[in-house]
């Protein structure tokens, strides 16, 4: 063959090479990740601590499953740390579209089998994973895991081998609970701590000792707009009892007493409120004396900047410290 023959036939082998490897290595040409088919993993996303036992062992770990390659694949990556047991297992899902299911590819820390692929499936509210096994003697071995929410945020999961045709062993089971990061646990206490305060809100108008009681830490202190010093006991004796004791019999009431303004700064288990209290009632006033008493004619109307500091303590939010103070009169203007 002449040599520029030879030349044009080896252009031509190059450029149909490229015309195949083109729209594999475009990067503007990126497979859509198959976003309809991994919405069924959506529940299961997350992180979660879990414990339990596998194989008559102790487990205690995490189990974390979360969109890898963008949104292509489920990363689930389980992390067992405990006594004699250290161990990390990685599975890759992802649905396969030509053969209309999804698949599964397994990591671990423990000798690596050549049948290291499975499937996943889902039924009603469970995910199935699922891995047939070759066993030394020529049998085969499925194992498979049942993940399902037994309420929220509690994941439960149940391990089986089935040896060849024989019945399904069960061999595990696991408990998780989510673990929330930074911002959904805050978000989540946040929301604990309003429904506490609007419940002592609540106690506060129909004059409920024993729920404003139950509201408070043992070691409550508050200073008033006075500068008046009360601890708990205190504050329940001096100010409380005797203004419930005149809601309960009828001749108090509130007409408004409404928290605005709220602000809530999260410390973990602690937080600072700071706000507006807005009151107005009838038939008794408060005393100097820091205490209560009926009085027809009165119609106490008040409005009070507050800073108050909760603590929580055995999954409950408590009061600890307030301290109340009127606003400053606004200047008056210069002559």
């Amino acid at each position: 063959m002449r040599p520029s023959l030879r030349i044009s036939a080896i252009l031509s082998a190059m450029l149909a090479l490229c015309a195949i490897c083109s729209p594999q290595t475009d990067p503007k040409n990126v497979p859509q990740p198959p976003t309809a088919e991994l919405r069924k993993f959506d529940p299961f996303l997350g992180k979660f601590q879990v414990s339990g036992d596998y194989s008559n062992l102790p487990w205690t770990g995490t189990l974390e499953l979360k969109k890898v390659i963008k949104g292509c694949y489920i990363e689930q990556t389980i992390l067992v740390k405990t006594e004699g047991i250290d161990r990390e297992f990685q599975i890759l899902a992802t649905w396969d579209k030509n053969a209309q299911k999804y698949r599964l590819w397994g990591f671990q820390t423990l000798p690596i089998m050549p049948d290291n692929g499975g499937e996943i499936r889902f039924e009603a509210d469970e995910m199935i994973t699922e891995w047939l096994s070759s066993r030394p003697d020529g049998s085969t071995a499925m194992f498979s895991n049942r993940y399902k929410f037994v309420s929220k945020g509690e994941l439960e999961i149940l391990s089986y081998r089935q040896i060849g045709n024989g019945p399904a062993e069960k061999i595990g089971l696991l408990k998780g609970k989510r673990q929330l990061d930074t911002k959904e646990a805050s978000a989540v206490k946040e929301a604990e701590l309003r429904a506490a305060m609007d419940e002592r809100r609540k106690a506060s108008v129909a004059g409920d000792t024993e729920t404003i009681a139950n509201s408070m830490a043992d070691d409550y202190i508050q200073t008033d707009i006075a500068g008046y010093v009360q601890n708990k006991t205190s504050w329940l004796k001096e100010y409380f009892k005797p203004l419930a004791e005149l809601i309960r019999t009828g001749k108090f009431h509130w007409d408004t007493f409404d928290e605005k303004d709220i602000q809530i700064h999260m410390y973990g288990d602690t937080a600072v409120v700071i706000g507006t209290l807005e009151l107005k009632g009838s038939g008794a006033r408060p005393t100097p004396q820091h205490s209560w008493v009926a009085d027809p004619d009165a119609h106490p109307n008040l409005k009070l900047w507050f800073t108050r500091v909760y603590v929580k303590r055995d999954a409950k939010w408590l009061l600890a410290a307030l301290h109340n103070a009127v606003p400053l009169s606004p200047p008056s203007p210069a002559k």
